[in-house]
């Protein structure tokens, strides 16, 4: 079990490495266009936002063989994209700078 678990976690890495390339652009747009206003989300809120959602569209569509009921995160409405807890990104012991400053 615990070897099948290691399985869906690389390939889970390996399959959101590649949907962040597409999701960041989109979630930027998304939050330029409408979340700015409508949710008054910072942009780091709402790349968290869309970040956490992109992780539990895959625990619960593809990768569900991989991983218990109990493990699985549910999605988070939109109004509370302003009350996300944002996380730092760190490379090797450096923060990122985020593009709210």
């Amino acid at each position: 079990m615990r070897f099948l678990m290691g399985i869906g976690m690389l390939l889970l890495i390996l399959v959101r490495g590649c949907a962040l390339w597409v999701m960041f652009p989109f979630a930027f747009v998304a939050w330029l266009l409408v979340h700015s206003w409508a949710q008054k989300a910072s942009v780091r809120q709402a790349l968290c936002w869309y970040h956490a959602h992109l992780l539990v569209l895959l625990l619960n569509g593809p990768f569900r063989p991989f991983f218990a009921a109990d493990e699985r995160p549910h999605f988070r409405d939109v109004p509370k994209m302003s009350a996300v807890e944002m996380h730092k990104i760190r490379l090797i012991g450096m923060d990122v700078v985020s593009l709210a400053g």
